[in-house]
């Protein structure tokens, strides 16, 4: 059970705050029922999400030591492996469905090694790693964000300025 004020991962809606705990005004929604209100920190607006059927689809924010850990240790993370530019959308609707920090450093850096290849080769960047490096930035640097306290905007610089990672 989460609890009021405690920042999660919810779907693909991203890092959200628990708000509280109340069944909505809304018609067709079970009073009978326990909702956890989320309050989504990049999209606004507010959800409502049963408490019973929260597992699975929610997971709270890792922990500012954690995100330490995940930063200090990025260079033993591998990227994903594409089969194929066919395979590689299902590839990566996959990594974005798992809600899972690690997949989505795997995706980047996936992508960016793709990406660098076909500039290499003089080859635009293709919509769908554009697509899908975005949203993997976003979900990763939103959480860490709330997880280091550092604004959103200052992730990427943050990351880069430790020592490990080569500039």
């Amino acid at each position: 059970m989460f609890t009021k004020g405690e920042y999660v991962v919810y779907e693909q809606k991203g890092v959200c705050r628990v708000e509280g705990f109340e069944a909505p005004d809304i018609p067709g929604i079970a009073k009978d029922r326990d909702y956890y209100v989320l309050l989504p920190v990049l999209q606004g607006g507010k959800l409502y999400v049963p408490v019973d059927s929260a597992e699975g689809k929610m997971r709270k924010i890792i922990s500012s030591q954690e995100a330490e850990e995940l930063i200090a240790n990025l260079d033993q993370i591998d990227p994903l492996k594409a089969a194929d530019d066919k395979t590689a959308e299902e590839l990566y609707k996959s990594c974005m469905r798992s809600y899972d920090y690690t997949e989505w450093i795997r995706l980047i850096k996936c992508i960016y090694q793709h990406k660098q290849n076909r500039i290499k080769d003089g080859k635009n960047v293709t919509s769908r790693d554009q697509k899908y490096i975005r949203m993997a930035e976003e979900a990763l640097y939103s959480e860490l964000s709330i997880a280091l306290d550092i604004p959103r905007e200052q992730v990427l610089s943050y990351i880069l300025s430790k020592e490990h990672v080569q500039k």
